[in-house]
């Protein structure tokens, strides 16, 4: 026995001496496996947004170290949740650092393209033909073509829904219900759809409900929250940069140089001078969280009907809140391009990219399903109750864990939500259900731009001073509250052009064009997203 353990050391010694100039270019001192096969014992370090650490992480995540021994054996997590509000800030410390990570979460608040080129993360087409062809059949392609970078891919999307948002008019329940005879959702719903973008007859057919609710006595604070809605018919491609959602345009346009936002200006200074818009807007305290008997939202999923379920009413009713008749502007759903809000990727410093493929992997697929519900959910009877096979009750939370629940992660965070349970609810509305967000995953059209990728680097001295102009207008513009709207509108044209909008806008063309020209995948997109 002792022999042979000398002789385990002595190997091991000598297999570390040869992989130290491999590990000279990599920070920390992270150990390195020989063969990734499950022999070796390996510990992954793997960083995700959360509720922050909680009273049970470390229980729940010892437990998942003694469970994932029987899927992946000779391996150990090591976990850090990191909230939203710090996890951009923390990251650049550790990818400065170059801190020996294996999995990390990239999401909205970090630039991915950014982030790729710059080598933060490893390519994964090889790893994943190599260990885990099996995330292509969980994963659609034009989901995964989502974090392509140059054709290479850089993260695994976390499946959940995956379209584009869509804009929405929104009445307060007991508003609805005293104009309901006023009030058709389906008639108005199909009136939206028919507008391509946001026109002047779409703004008048808005106005003609908050004239009605204004003149009934009950408007209150006003109307809030229709600004974003701007952007309906665009896709995004790099804030504020859209191109026409569809048909044969691929010409970019900077979103307050469209025709639509003009219009938009005009149209909410008048609201404002009619009294729709409060005289304080500009600075009241807790605009936006407060109650509105017409406004304006977003991330609605198409299909869902308009009326909230009696559990959503009486949810929001116990927690203070209202909940709202919505009628959305499209009836249709396409899948952007732009990387997915929420990604799992490998850091370049990963010692085990093999080892930590494959756990990504389950995170993702339904052979993973227990893992995954662990992970999110936590133990069964201490932090969740299970109502049935696809449904539990969280303890401590009702929809969203925070750092003072016993346990719970986000679930759009760790993998795919179709890999786990659904919270339940009496009647839950079609949002909350996973058959459902898949299904309007799969009747997505994908987008015409899809496969593209923007290089910012030759535009960002300008993208960044057309930000800065954004920053300085927008406010009084989105509001109506200027004392001169129209006059305002044309300054902020002409800064706009002054900070290098031409030059962003010919830059980003120049790109689209190149990459059409040689790229087949814009042609086929196109002719899908025609069908």
């Amino acid at each position: 026995m002792k022999k042979k353990g000398l002789k385990k050391v002595l190997a091991l010694a000598m297999a570390a001496a040869m992989a130290l100039p491999a590990l000279a270019g990599c920070g920390g001192g992270g150990e390195t496996a020989q063969t990734d096969d499950g022999s070796e014992q390996v510990t992954l370090k793997w960083v995700f947004v959360g509720p922050g650490e909680q009273q049970d992480s470390q229980k729940v995540w010892d437990k998942f170290n003694e469970v994932l021994a029987n899927y992946l054996p000779n391996t150990t997590v090591e976990f850090e949740c990191i909230t939203s509000a710090d996890y951009a800030e923390k990251w650049k410390l550790m990818s400065a650092s170059q801190e020996n990570l294996d999995i990390v979460w990239h999401g909205w608040m970090l630039p991915y393209v950014s982030e790729v080129k710059k080598g933060s993360y490893m390519e994964l087409d090889e790893l994943i033909d190599k260990v885990a062809p099996e995330l292509y059949e969980a994963i659609p392609e034009n989901i995964m073509d989502k974090s392509r970078v140059d054709g290479k891919l850089y993260s695994i999307p976390n499946m959940q829904e995956m379209v584009s948002y869509v804009s929405s008019l929104d009445f307060p329940i007991d508003i609805y219900e005293k104009y309901k005879d006023k009030i058709n959702p389906e008639e108005l719903a199909n009136f939206f759809a028919e507008h391509e973008t946001m026109d002047k007859e779409s703004w008048d057919k808005i106005e003609e409900y908050i004239k009605m609710i204004k003149d009934g006595g009950d408007l209150e604070k006003g109307v809030y929250g229709f600004a974003d809605h701007v952007e309906k018919g665009y896709e995004w491609i790099s804030n504020p940069y859209k191109i026409k959602a569809e048909g044969d345009d691929y010409t970019p346009i900077n979103l307050y140089r469209t025709p639509e936002y003009k219009t938009f200006v005009e149209v909410y200074a008048d609201w404002f001078n009619k009294g729709y818009i409060r005289k304080d807007i500009l600075t009241a305290e807790n605009v936006g969280t407060e109650r509105y008997e017409v406004k304006g939202g977003a991330s609605y999923l198409v299909g869902q009907g308009y009326m909230p379920t009696q559990s959503e009413i009486d949810q929001k009713a116990a927690s203070g809140d209202t909940a709202y008749v919505r009628i959305p502007f499209e009836n249709k759903h396409y899948i952007p391009y732009a990387a997915a809000a929420s990604n799992t990727a490998i850091s370049m410093n990963s010692q085990h990219p093999e080892r930590a493929m494959k756990l990504i992997a389950l995170m993702n697929t339904e052979a993973g399903a227990e893992l995954y519900n662990l992970l999110v959910y936590g133990i069964e009877g201490e932090h969740y109750k299970k109502i049935n096979e696809n449904e539990i009750q969280p303890i401590g939370y009702t929809s969203q864990p925070t750092s003072d629940s016993p346990y719970g992660q986000y679930d759009w965070a760790i993998g795919s939500i179709f890999n786990g349970y659904e919270i339940y609810m009496e009647d839950k509305p079609l949002t909350l259900q996973n058959d459902f967000i898949k299904k309007v995953n799969e009747e997505a059209a994908p987008s015409k731009l899809k496969g593209f990728t923007l290089d910012t680097d030759p535009i960002k001295i300008e993208l960044a001073q057309v930000t800065a102009v954004v920053g300085e207008y927008k406010s009084s513009l989105a509001t109506g509250a200027a004392a001169d709207p129209m006059g305002l509108y044309e300054e902020f044209q002409e800064k706009l052009i002054t900070a290098g909008d031409d030059k962003i806008v010919e830059e980003i063309s120049r790109q689209i064009e190149e990459w059409r020209a040689g790229n087949s995948g814009g042609e086929t997109a196109e002719a899908e997203a025609a069908e």
